[in-house]
């Protein structure tokens, strides 16, 4: 049943953030929505927090590059060790994203009582805790 949660609802986000005024992915909104909490992350600690491989993440910050969204700066003497910041465009698509997300969740969340949501995060909260390496 998550597994068929998860899918429903990324498709939905998968379909509102392909709107010509964002043009995102759900891997690339992921990578986002860390840097609109906390911009100038390095590539590993993006990858810790998306519980992605770093190439996944990297492919994903190539493709955010592209668009315009993203840039890397270096950070310390290591060449490898890059800082990935927001562009004033993906500043920009900020409140966009997050209202498509939001509207989203709301949908998914009518008829659930608020202490039921609770509950239900919490559990999932535990299951991942369980079972995350």
């Amino acid at each position: 049943m998550v597994s068929v949660t998860s899918r429903l609802l990324a498709s939905r986000l998968e379909t509102a953030l392909t709107r010509p005024s964002l043009n995102i992915t759900v891997e690339q909104w992921r990578i986002l929505f860390y840097l609109w909490n906390e911009d100038g992350i390095n590539q590993q600690e993006l990858a810790k927090r998306a519980s992605k491989e770093k190439s996944t993440i990297t492919r994903q910050i190539d493709g955010l590059i592209k668009k315009g969204l993203v840039v890397k700066q270096k950070h310390g003497s290591d060449k490898r060790d890059k800082l990935i910041f927001l562009t004033e465009n993906g500043k920009n698509i900020e409140n966009e994203a997050l209202t498509a997300a939001s509207d989203i969740t709301h949908d998914a969340e009518k008829g659930i009582e608020k202490d039921e949501l609770l509950i239900f995060k919490k559990v999932l909260k535990q299951i991942i805790a369980n079972v995350r390496p």
